[in-house]
């Protein structure tokens, strides 16, 4: 949000800034962040709104900059990618991460933090920018040039590499590529005596499995 802020307010214009999640009421991390989050755009005196389902959410008066979104059902979520010229993930040392393998999936470039996941998803300068979570300055660069400076055969050519590597590098059968090799190397590499046991090296590879399996579901009914 406060890289949004940096941009000058007719750079903003006709621009929404929309931060889209996970939101459930009986967690209070939740409402405590939305609430910090609101009280933010308010310090930067951005006009802000919550919406709460579609209905809400289709119907917020132009001038509103920032739009804060507490349930995003995939029709929704469908028409914000469709509409969006970027899109901006901000977790920081994040795990593999759906979110920016979504957005590159529906033709959307992504601008990431430089840690975790996306340092594996997303391809600096070809499908987004990696940038640091601690200088909200270098992220505004990255909206300006978005926004104001690249055209939209520009935009639509970054979206088509972000397609084409998620497709490529993604799919169910290319993560199980991976899992495989992963598994022969922990077998081929040297065991040390007494510290990993058979059993406890057949626990370790399940675990892997359910998770790379539960992920490359997901992943594949992207793609299809």
């Amino acid at each position: 949000m406060r890289a949004f802020c940096g941009l000058e307010e007719e750079e903003r214009r006709d621009v929404r800034l929309v931060l889209a999640g996970g939101y459930d009421p009986r967690v209070e991390e939740n409402v405590r962040y939305h609430e910090e989050l609101e009280k933010l755009a308010e310090d930067l005196g951005l006009r802000a709104a919550t919406t709460k389902n579609v209905v809400t959410a289709l119907n917020v008066p132009d001038d509103i900059e920032v739009l804060f979104l507490l349930s995003v059902p995939g029709q929704l979520k469908t028409m914000l990618l469709s509409a969006a010229r970027l899109l901006v993930y901000t977790p920081t040392n994040e795990h593999l991460g759906i979110v920016p393998l979504e957005a590159m999936l529906a033709g959307v470039p992504v601008l990431a933090a430089d840690s975790g996941g996306p340092l594996e998803t997303v391809l600096e300068g070809k499908t987004g920018w990696l940038r640091s979570a601690e200088k909200a300055e270098q992220w505004t660069e990255i909206i300006r040039r978005v926004l104001c400076e690249m055209s939209d055969e520009e935009l639509s050519a970054m979206g088509r590499e972000g397609k084409k590597w998620v497709e490529s590098e993604f799919s169910e059968t290319k993560l199980a590529d991976r899992l495989e090799e992963e598994i022969d190397a922990m077998l081929a590499s040297p065991r040390r005596q007494g510290v990993l046991e058979i059993p406890d090296l057949l626990l370790g590879v399940g675990v892997v499995v359910m998770i790379v399996s539960a992920l490359s579901t997901l992943i594949y009914r992207l793609l299809t």
